[in-house]
């Protein structure tokens, strides 16, 4: 299997900071197998149906996340009390991997986040299951379902419509 672009990134880093950001994506990766990788804003994220859900880095002293959310800051502020923390980052050491366990726990806030930022004032709807695949996607209306709306399976397969 050829190399990813967040697979290129990892690479140039030193092989301690390495292993440590290689956990890290190996965790994400497994809890949202949907998500697209990218490099956005010269960094590794992964966004689930165009949103971004998170982002993460090696930088010369620290490796950071991004959880592109304050609110999911805010909501494990206890958790992340150990953790230099920006307005948009949690740092983490360089060579030590995030805690898995309360970054899969970041995951499921941010999906739960992102679920709760639908209905766009647009009207356009999506919802997400945990994995971050995509469960529906349609268009709302003085808080009604209009038009066509598609739904899948936990899976990404697209359920049939209805009539």
């Amino acid at each position: 299997m050829a190399p990813t672009p967040i697979d290129e990134h990892l690479a140039s880093f030193a092989p301690d900071q390495r292993k440590a950001l290689e956990a890290v994506c190996a965790v994400i990766r497994a809890a949202l197998p949907a998500a697209t990788e990218t490099i956005s804003y010269g960094m590794p994220t992964f966004k689930i149906d165009g949103v971004a859900v998170i982002g993460f880095d090696g930088f010369t002293r620290h490796n950071s996340l991004f959880p592109y959310s304050r609110q999911t800051q805010q909501v494990f502020e206890h958790d992340l009390a150990g953790f230099i923390r920006t307005k948009g980052s949690i740092h983490f050491e360089a060579t030590t991997p995030f805690p898995a366990a309360l970054l899969r726990r970041i995951l499921k806030a941010r999906i739960t986040e992102i679920n709760a930022s639908y209905p766009k004032k647009n009207g356009e709807f999506k919802e997400f299951y945990a994995n971050g695949q995509l469960k529906a996607r349609g268009r709302m209306r003085d808080e009604a379902r209009v038009g066509r709306w598609v739904h899948f399976t936990r899976e990404g397969t697209q359920r049939p419509s209805v009539t």
